[in-house]
């Protein structure tokens, strides 16, 4: 399934069973800005290259990299001109994570203290993705097919996934590089935004604590981020009020 022609992508509030999507994404489909969700995400990058936003921080991704999304986390990705991309997307409930009472002990034990659910981006190592790339095959083809046994196999595989990661080292890695040094001031801006999203922020503010020229600030912010400052901040502030509201903050 081509996720980027299936309607409603954008406007799932809710899902009852675990949901995974695999599809090309790129520069030729449409701009999604920020966005939550109630329940979990993970994005994996099957092929490719693109920059992801998370919370207040823009990453580069390469092929084998994956980010877990938690709850009421803002997030979205962004395509290059000419570059195409081939993502998996997983989305559960919480209550997917309740794994068997054995698994469960043996995630204790091995890692002291279980499954962490924060937010979070890795790197799955390159001798392991072709196993992840036939789970996940496994799991699109199951959610496919949707009978009387698929919940519990999708159940399974999920399961599989999460222990394939903690095993790995994925979930607990040292994050990557983010893009790179040239773009710490966007990375300041965006940060600062998120930081004091209530507040009535200006270009003239936020540039400035970029230490650059309005202008020259504007070019830039859309390069990175994909939208302009306006349009950003005025997406940020409606979705990180809801956000902020059902985290409870």
């Amino acid at each position: 399934m081509d996720i980027t022609t299936k309607k409603g992508r954008r406007g799932r509030k809710d899902i009852d069973r675990i949901i995974v999507e695999k599809g090309r994404r790129g520069d030729f489909s449409p701009l999604q800005p920020d966005h939550y969700h109630s329940f979990y995400e993970i994005f994996y990058l099957w092929s490719g290259s693109c920059r992801f936003l998370l919370k207040d921080t823009v990453y580069q991704m390469e092929a084998g990299d994956l980010v877990f999304i938690a709850p009421g986390e803002l997030h979205h990705s962004l395509y290059s001109a000419g570059e195409v991309c081939e993502i998996v997307m997983i989305y559960f409930k919480e209550e997917y994570l309740h794994l068997s009472d054995r698994s469960a002990d043996s995630l204790t034990s091995i890692s002291g203290q279980g499954l962490q659910l924060h937010s979070f981006m890795g790197s799955v190592p390159t001798v392991y993705q072709e196993y992840l790339h036939s789970l996940l095959t496994r799991m699109l083809t199951e959610n496919s097919r949707f009978d009387q046994y698929s919940e519990h196999f999708e159940r399974c595989y999920l399961e599989e996934l999460l222990l394939m990661l903690m095993r790995h080292s994925v979930m607990n890695e040292k994050e990557p590089d983010l893009l790179n040094s040239r773009d710490a001031d966007i990375l300041l801006a965006t940060k600062y935004i998120y930081n004091n999203f209530r507040k009535p922020l200006t270009l003239e503010e936020v540039s400035s604590v970029a230490s650059l020229s309005p202008t020259y600030f504007s070019k830039k912010f859309k390069l990175i981020t994909g939208m302009g400052f306006k349009e950003y901040l005025r997406v940020k502030n409606k979705v990180d009020f809801r956000a902020h509201l059902y985290k409870g903050s």
